[in-house]
Parts: structure tokens; C-alpha cells; sequence
């Protein structure tokens, strides 16, 4: 448990017992620990049938997401059971409280944590039953193959109103070929962000261009990316309707790969060599779906390739898709909502 967890855990146990003893059992939180944390759970939550309220970090979150409609509390709360799409459990720290485990992207991307960090949850649920597998053989107990919910807005009826208004947006050309540009966070030396942030202004005069960052990127990296004009910008509410609309991904090791490999549609990646959470394996996995280039001059023939091969990759990508999400053409909010469901009946 982090330093933190540590110094609140008697006056949060104390607390949470006090409240047992005026008001009865605690409900069910959805702790967000960022902004974009509720693009996780979004689409698993109409599907529940249980009372539940989402819990913001801080007053900052919760004003970000009230912003968007969204009601939300903010932490501490002292429920009698939270679930989280981060490895936050220093905000609940005592073993009292019930914990529910998501993930937040598919940790193929990322060599994946310690196993005593699921192994807190009392529960865990991956994306697919070759995860679960993964992790079972680093040595995680308490998991179990739920979906990524975040797949269902490729068909919300929302997502797709904004596919249109992508490309009514001044500058959009129909006859230019869309590309989607995603990059990791910059300083996790697992980025490629550098090799096409500053030749923006040429790529756009002769492609839409559509760009989608980690939210943790460098503020220097966003303002370059801001003072180019006619580029979209998707936050993770416009990320699924800008892969939607674009007809090629550029990428490095950003787990939006893989949710561009639901879509099967092509992916180009610059080849990264470094990172700390990467491994042989990532890397090949990553070779596999995507053509991979070196260096910026690279991309416009490899975007030839494609035009040329439109099958080119495209078993590779639906194999892993495969690995990744398992069964792509039901909902995997249901199936995340079907075992919280389940769980929450053992609950009470």
C-alpha cells in the first residue's frame, strides 16, 4: 500500500464503522481516479442492476465529468464495496470495503504489474480468457474473463452522430485519405510522439488529420499539437468516433492498437526499441498487426502498401483481435454487467 493509504487507514476505518452504525450498510462506488476513467465503465453501467454511485478523485475530476452531465461525488466516501478501473485501493485502504477490479486497456501493450497488485482485489476482471490465462501464470488468483466495455461505442448511436460531425469540420476533404495519429505518454520511452509531432503542418496538406494522446502527455507536446489548425483533437469521449472515421492508424505502443484492431482496419507503428514495460513479445505482437517504419519519410509508402494490399495484415489483425477481446460481435458491457451482477447477488 502506498505512504498515503497507510496514514488515512485508522480515521478511514473509523469512519467507516461509525457510518455502519448511523446509517446501515454502505452501497456500491465506481471510484474514477481521472476524467477519462468513466469512458471504462460508461457502457457497462445501463446494463446494472444494482444502486450504485461514481466517486471523483478530486473536486477537479468531478467538475470535469458534472461538466459533461455526469453526476458524481467526490472521495472520501465509505462504501461497502468499490469498483475501479486503476490500482487505487490506498483510497479504500481497509479490508472492510470490497473490491472490484477493471482494466483500463489491455495490458499486452505493457509488461503487466506485479500479481500481488490484482491479487488485492477481491475480485478482478480482465478483458478476454487469454488474459486471465496470462496472468494466471505470472501468478494472479483472482481473475475472471469479463469484456472491455469501451468496444461498445463503436455502435452507440452517439459515437456515431460524431463520425459525422468529424467530418463536416472545416478543412475536411472527402477525397483525402484520414489518418488517425496516437502516441503513448512521451516520457514512458515507449512513445514515438517526436517523430511526427512537428511535421504536422505538411502531413495536413495532404491528409485529414486526427489525433489522439495519452492523457498524461507533456504540455509542450499539446500546445504544438494546438497551434496547428484544422486538426481534431479526440479526447477519449471522441477517440472511438475518430478510429471510426479515419482509414489508418499511426501509432507506436498504444493499446489503441488493439481497439483499432477490432475494427480491422490498417495500422502503420514506428518501430520503438525502449521502454521499461516492453518486451520481445509485445514488440512482435506489435509487428504482426502493423506495418512498422523508422522514420517519417517511411509513412506515405507504407500507406501505398495498404492502397495497393487492401487484405495486407488483415489476418494477422483479426488473430488478435481474437487474443485480445475474445468475441467481438456482442455486447462486452452485458458481459462485464452479467458478472458484477453476479457478484453483487453475493454481496448482499
Amino acid at each position: 500500500m502506498v505512504a498515503s493509504g497507510l496514514l488515512i487507514k485508522f480515521p478511514y476505518w473509523l469512519w467507516w464503522h461509525l457510518l455502519r452504525l448511523l446509517r446501515g450498510p454502505g452501497g456500491v462506488a465506481f471510484y474514477l481516479d481521472y476524467e477519462h476513467d468513466y469512458a471504462n465503465i460508461e457502457h457497462l453501467l445501463p446494463h446494472l442492476k444494482f444502486p450504485f454511485l461514481l466517486v471523483a478523485r478530486n473536486r477537479k475530476v468531478a467538475s470535469a465529468l458534472a461538466e459533461k452531465g455526469i453526476k458524481v461525488r467526490t472521495w472520501p466516501v465509505f462504501p461497502a464495496a468499490v469498483i475501479m478501473a486503476r490500482h487505487a485501493l490506498h483510497r479504500f485502504p481497509i479490508r472492510a470495503v470490497r473490491k472490484v477490479g477493471l482494466k483500463h486497456g489491455p495490458h499486452f501493450f505493457k509488461k503487466m504489474i506485479r500479481p500481488e497488485k490484482f491479487n488485492a482485489f477481491d475480485l478482478f476482471v480482465f478483458i478476454s480468457e487469454n488474459e486471465v490465462r496470462m496472468a494466471e501464470k505470472q501468478g494472479v488468483r483472482v481473475g475472471v474473463a469479463g469484456g472491455y466495455p469501451r468496444l461498445d461505442a463503436f455502435a452507440d448511436p452517439k459515437t456515431l452522430a460524431l463520425v459525422q460531425e468529424i467530418k463536416k469540420q472545416t478543412g475536411f476533404d472527402e477525397k483525402k485519405q484520414t489518418l488517425l495519429l496516437t502516441a503513448t505518454w512521451d516520457r514512458s520511452g515507449m512513445s514515438a510522439v517526436h517523430q511526427w509531432i512537428d511535421a504536422l503542418p505538411a502531413l495536413e496538406e495532404r491528409f485529414n488529420l486526427l489525433v489522439s494522446l495519452h492523457p498524461m502527455m507533456s504540455e509542450n507536446i499539446v500546445s504544438k499539437l494546438r497551434a496547428v489548425p484544422g486538426i481534431f483533437l479526440a479526447g477519449p469521449v471522441e477517440l472511438p468516433a475518430a478510429m471510426l472515421a479515419a482509414d489508418v492508424l499511426i501509432g507506436d505502443t498504444s493499446s489503441v492498437l488493439a481497439e483499432f484492431c477490432a475494427l480491422n482496419k490498417p495500422i502503420i507503428t514506428f518501430r520503438v526499441e525502449t521502454g521499461r514495460r516492453l518486451t520481445p513479445d509485445i514488440s512482435r505482437m506489435i509487428s504482426d498487426i502493423s506495418l512498422q517504419i523508422d522514420k517519417l519519410d517511411e509513412l506515405e509508402p507504407a500507406i501505398l502498401q495498404y492502397q495497393e494490399n487492401p487484405s495486407l495484415k488483415r489476418s494477422e489483425r483479426l488473430q488478435w483481435r481474437n487474443i485480445f477481446f475474445g468475441d467481438t460481435d456482442n455486447s462486452h458491457g452485458k458481459k462485464v454487467a452479467a458478472i458484477l451482477n453476479d457478484w453483487y447477488k453475493d454481496l448482499c
